[in-house]
């Protein structure tokens, strides 16, 4: 063991003294020994899209300068973000860290071979769901290529345009969605079965490892405790939140309990370890950009070639291969939510993000496990309405709405939803700020009944003094409560709009004039604020007028936001 260092070359510190070395601070000239530690999680700071890694060793050191080695640093640690500090019984000085490569044991085949074939199984079962999907739209787009018109060959009038091209493009939609997803599924489970495989039958192949060297120096034999930080990509959480209404007691009271669904791909296992969840994303950028200057000018044709351009060749497999793996990096996939320990967390806020501490330990391998997490529950009394689209579907809907209350906002997630102990189903909320609205759908109510019945349509062909064409639409709708106390309903219906001048449309003087014009900013689309009384009737009269020129059809179409 080589000497200590005389005193006088020693800082005074303090008999428990932390101290952080940035990466790159040059270590002692001469070291004692190395001391190979065994480091634990101690906590993690987890954000939606990283995590940051806390592990502490403590470790009786002799008296020299030395080398302490913690060998169980993820290869995927950042050596940016690398921090230490240091605490003990006596002085204690630090010098420099750097990370080096090392390996880990490899786990067995035996259990890679049954990952494997779960994997396979759920290859399979997800082209199964494919195909059908695929046939489903296959269906869809040759029915929406069919004639619409009746058999006796008038054309269909604008509301049934308007119903086809409804049902064909939410249906189509809805196909598109499904697929979408089961496609990124198919590329997230190549990606683990191609793993899985690459790793089986090599026994001489190890999950590499980073090693953390760090120098130290102690004038006298004394206990320290080390504590190891740092930022790891692959690890993320996202938020779900559980919504129960209670309509059975004298009140409406709408429990709404937050989760966080927990996913870390590390390459370290997570082992009984505190967990704080914080709403900050800091793999976004910092700053702002500023954009570059633009200039405007025609639009200049290129020359014509003389010959026409090769076509470029297709890239090749591995080329494929790369570009689907750093697209699959690029997304999300939604697993199924495991059960959870019911406790609650502890909110710690600041004026730009919240933090959650999750009461207890966590003990999360790294793979594809997704634990649940409770973080935090209120009880609301919420203001209940029903609401109905009859153009669409005749159906009323209870709906709940509140006002956020507090600081932390609801981030974007999905949202489980209960009436009266039966679950209803699940929706989507956006970004919620404390002080915004929010609405949530509990599904359809049955005894509030809904009926929309076309009128006599009235068509008059050109006279002597126009050349137009004009067409009358009326429509009622009735609304029935069956319910032994009064409810409110908000009633949506559509008139058609024009951007051509050659198109007139007005509404007719039997019309019931809405409450609501131009909906959530949708034009032409209107709203009435109904209020029923127990077995009470109300009828809503829809009614327009459509001029447009002799010899031109009209065709629906519908409009994007």
């Amino acid at each position: 063991m080589a000497t200590p260092r005389p005193a006088s070359r020693l800082p005074r510190l303090g008999r428990a003294l932390g101290l952080i070395a940035p990466l790159g601070l040059a270590a002692f000239p001469a070291h004692a020994a190395t001391i190979e530690a065994r480091s634990r999680i101690e906590q993690v700071t987890l954000y939606p899209d990283a995590a940051i890694v806390t592990r502490s060793v403590t470790i009786d050191l002799p008296a020299g300068n030395h080398d302490v080695l913690l060998p169980d640093l993820p290869m995927n640690a950042d050596p940016a973000s690398l921090r230490v500090e240091a605490s003990g019984s006596g002085r204690l000085m630090l010098g420099g860290i750097d990370l080096r490569l090392g390996v880990a044991e490899a786990r067995a085949d035996a259990e890679l071979e049954a990952r494997l074939k779960a994997k396979r199984e759920a290859r399979d079962r997800n082209a199964d769901r494919m195909d059908s999907a695929e046939t489903r739209k296959a269906m869809v787009q040759r029915l929406a290529q069919l004639d619409p018109a009746p058999k006796d060959g008038r054309p269909l009038d604008l509301e049934s345009w308007l119903n086809a091209v409804d049902a064909v493009g939410k249906t189509t939609q809805a196909l598109n969605d499904e697929l979408r997803g089961l496609r990124m599924e198919e590329a997230r489970i190549a990606e683990e079965i191609a793993a899985l495989e690459t790793a089986i039958g090599q026994p001489g192949a190890q999950n590499p490892r980073r090693v953390a060297a760090i120098a130290v120096e102690a004038p006298e034999a004394l206990r320290a405790t080390l504590t190891v930080s740092y930022r790891v990509a692959g690890a993320s959480w996202r938020p779900v939140y559980d919504a129960r209404l209670e309509t059975r007691g004298a009140k409406p009271s709408l429990e709404l309990t937050r989760r966080a669904l927990i996913r870390q791909r590390t390459g370290e296992d997570w082992r009984e370890a505190k967990v704080v969840v914080s709403t900050l994303r800091i793999q976004r950028g910092t700053a702002a950009p500023i954009p570059g200057s633009e200039r405007l000018g025609f639009y200049e044709p290129p020359p014509p070639r003389p010959l026409p351009m090769p076509m470029a060749s297709a890239p090749a497999p591995d080329q494929l291969a790369v570009h689907t793996m750093e697209n699959r990096r690029q997304r999300t996939s939604a697993e199924r939510m495991e059960p959870a320990e019911e406790q609650q967390a502890q909110l710690a806020t600041s004026p730009f993000h919240a933090e959650f501490m999750v009461p207890g330990a966590i003990s999360l391998p790294s793979g594809n496990e997704e634990r649940s997490v409770r973080l935090a529950s209120e009880v609301i009394e919420p203001k209940l309405q029903h609401k109905a689209a009859p153009v669409l579907d005749p159906t009323a809907y209870l709906e709940a709405s509140f006002t956020l209350m507090g600081d932390t906002p609801l981030l974007p997630g999905e949202v489980l939803l209960s009436r009266d102990g039966a679950f209803i189903g699940r929706a989507r909320v956006h970004a919620i700020a404390g002080g915004d609205r929010v609405e949530l759908g509990f599904g359809a109510d049955e005894r509030v009944k809904i009926t929309r019945v076309p009128l006599q349509r009235e068509a008059r062909d050109p006279g002597i003094f126009s050349s137009n064409r004009t067409e009358d639409h009326r429509f009622r709708t009735d609304i029935r409560n069956l319910h032994a106390f009064p409810v409110t309903l908000q009633l949506l219906d559509r008139l058609p709009i024009s951007e051509d001048q050659a198109i007139s449309i007005e509404r007719l003087p039997e019309m019931a004039r809405p409450d609501i014009e131009n909906f959530e900013d949708r034009r032409g689309v209107v709203a009435w604020n109904l209020a029923l009384a127990p077995q009470e009737t109300k009828a809503v009269i829809t009614a327009w007028r459509v001029r447009w020129p002799q010899g031109k059809t009209l065709r629906p179409q519908p409009v994007l936001r």
